[in-house]
């Protein structure tokens, strides 16, 4: 299925593939107290039956027997052996007899027969719970086969295009993508797999065969240029990683990402740092000038041994050798690449170190 089949198809089963998640939680708690409240009245049948039993028995003798004096108390009766009489016939013969049939109870069949009840009880709720949980589990495994997807890529597919803007967002991204990819077309290949992320099948298709106007393209800049500036970082940074997808940046790309960021009025201190982060992945080697790292008071004091050694080249080695192997390495460590998205601190951390190097090698 096309990924926008799936979302649209996704959005009544996974509210059902909920409702069976919370069945199966509302069983448990379910299984749990009554397994509770079973175990305390079995408990309480085994240790104290005779004692609860005669409190019983107490209870209802004296709590009468004193609700109904108190009665003839404030009415005030004239004759007290009526009374008398009254509390014998109704409360003390009645007591009597239910605390002789109270005796006489098997208080170890009750127990047996709560054992025999507890059983069947909780087994049937373990086997709802375990219909309900294959139910649940069946369910999502036939949508991820028929989808050709499983359930956690289609949520990573539908977070990207939710960080990006949604919908609207990314229609007006397409065309400043679809300039890049007409500039290094042999790297489709790489650039499907990147645009995959976050664009259906219907939409890279069109992507690649769609011709954007001069209209649709002012569009475009017009929209971004109404947004915060967190929001057009978080699009250029998307296009370079984007643009360096196969080899890294070359001239034509890297002049069309500048026109971008000028286009959409990003300030120096933006533009400095996407140069920054991003010159040494270009594929013809630039003399960008990053801010060092270090003083000169260090620079004077520590040998360039291990700055050649950091890049992989032999002292008095040409200015072209070294940029060859500073891009080299910068195509293998930095973080921004998408093969060092599980070491992307680590690959900061070596960047810096190889950034300081080149700065310091070619003086």
């Amino acid at each position: 299925m096309k990924k926008e089949e799936i979302r649209e198809e996704r959005i009544w089963v996974m509210p059902l593939h909920a409702i069976l998640r919370v069945l199966d939680k509302l069983l448990r708690v379910l299984s749990r107290l009554l397994g509770a409240i079973m175990s305390l009245i079995y408990g309480l049948l085994l240790v104290s039956s005779y004692i609860v039993t005669h409190l019983i028995c107490i209870a209802l003798w004296f709590f009468p027997i004193f609700l109904i004096v108190f009665t003839c108390n404030m009415l005030s009766f004239p004759d007290s052996r009526v009374v008398r009489l009254f509390i014998v016939l109704v409360v003390i013969i009645p007591a009597l007899i239910l605390n002789e049939y109270t005796s006489k109870v098997d208080f170890t069949k009750i127990k047996e027969k709560l054992l025999l009840w507890r059983g069947p009880l909780l087994k049937r709720i373990s086997f709802l719970r375990h219909f309900n949980q294959n139910l649940s589990g069946r369910l999502l495994q036939h949508y991820e086969k028929r989808w050709g997807m499983t359930n956690e890529e289609i949520e990573d597919y539908i977070s990207h295009r939710a960080q990006l803007g949604g919908d609207v967002s990314i229609s007006h991204l397409l065309p400043f993508v679809s300039q890049l990819c007409q500039l290094n077309k042999n790297a489709r290949e790489e650039q499907e797999m990147f645009l995959s992320n976050f664009l259906g099948e219907d939409e890279i298709e069109y992507l690649f065969n769609m011709e954007y106007s001069y209209s649709q393209m002012e569009q475009s800049y017009q929209y971004w240029r109404g947004k915060e500036m967190g929001e057009k970082k978080s699009l250029m940074e998307l296009l370079f990683k984007f643009t360096i997808e196969q080899d890294g940046i070359h001239n034509d790309e890297w002049n069309l990402l500048m026109q971008i960021m000028a286009q959409l009025k990003f300030n120096s201190r933006y533009i400095e740092y996407f140069k920054d982060r991003y010159s040494s992945l270009r594929t013809e080697f630039d003399d960008y000038k990053r801010n060092s790292t270090s003083s000169q008071g260090e620079y004077s004091t520590v040998s360039l041994e291990s700055y050649y050694a950091v890049l992989g080249v032999e002292e008095g080695a040409s200015v072209e050798e070294i940029k060859r192997a500073y891009h080299e390495l910068a195509m293998q460590h930095h973080p921004d690449l998408p093969k060092n998205a599980d070491r992307k601190e680590e690959c900061e951390a070596k960047m810096m170190e190889i950034n300081e190097a080149y700065e310091k090698v070619r003086g």
